[in-house]
């Protein structure tokens, strides 16, 4: 009983100490979440990302990459430090003007500031990750494997008390408005047709397997469909919505 006591107070402990980084260094903490990598300020896309932000007069943002082959982004930040991050993957499967689509989008949500969606995320980020300190809590004091009945069954109780609160902070933060608008200011920009073949070829390719509370930062949702659980946090409307207003607006 004492050894569960000190271990629930020191995981409240630390909990609390996420929540408090979370709040005041929730841009750091997605971009280490990530393993982001920063631009180096001669790298040609960087340079190309910043012509592009003073041609469309959107503030100018740093840039990182993201080792993953799935074809995604998402930016942190504000006006004043905003970062825009893509991944590889997008970097090599995407055309020249489906790139710059894509970078203006981020950069369009950059310039109206994106730091309550970025606490948003961190919180929920940090409650989604409770029912896997419950189950592995669940093994360390003697209930079994973590294959075993009871772990499995603590850590379901703990997703059933932690996520609903976790996807209403997400859907709080994050209205799906924002992304039509971010939508329309790169269709504005670069033309409807090369943001709809980007959207496209987003909407084509595997799903990632991203924490389901940040979800709602990428441009598109990387999230399986399959799964009960990630209907939670779906805060955007579908990419065929949304290429549908693209095609109806005819920017």
């Amino acid at each position: 009983m004492n050894l569960l006591l000190v271990l629930a107070s020191v995981f409240c402990a630390a909990t609390l100490s996420i929540v408090i980084i979370g709040c005041v260094l929730s841009r750091q903490v997605l971009l280490v979440w990530y393993r982001a990598r920063r631009a180096p300020s001669d790298d040609p896309l960087y340079i190309r990302m910043i012509a592009l932000a003073r041609e469309a007069g959107l503030p100018e943002t740093e840039l990182y990459f993201i080792d993953s082959p799935a074809i995604n982004s998402f930016s942190v930040g504000s006006r004043k430090n905003g970062a825009v991050v893509l991944t590889t993957g997008a970097i090599e499967r995407l055309s020249d003007d489906e790139l710059s689509s894509m970078m203006i989008h981020e950069i369009a949500h950059v310039s109206k500031g994106r730091r309550l969606p970025e606490i948003a995320t961190v919180l929920a980020g940090v409650l989604t990750t409770l029912p896997v300190a419950a189950l592995w809590g669940a093994v360390f004091t003697g209930f079994g494997q973590d294959y075993d009945p009871a772990p499995k069954l603590i850590r379901f109780f703990a997703t059933s008390i932690f996520a609903p609160p976790a996807a209403l902070l997400i859907q709080i933060a994050t209205p799906e408005s924002v992304r039509y608008e971010a939508d329309k200011y790169a269709a504005l920009f670069c033309g409807s047709d090369a943001v709809i073949r980007m959207l496209s070829q987003i909407h084509d390719q595997e799903r990632w397997d991203a924490n389901p509370s940040h979800a709602a930062l990428f441009i598109a949702d990387p999230l399986t469909e399959d799964e009960i659980y990630n209907t939670l946090f779906r805060t955007r409307p579908s990419i065929d919505d949304r290429i549908k207003r693209l095609e109806e607006a005819g920017y």
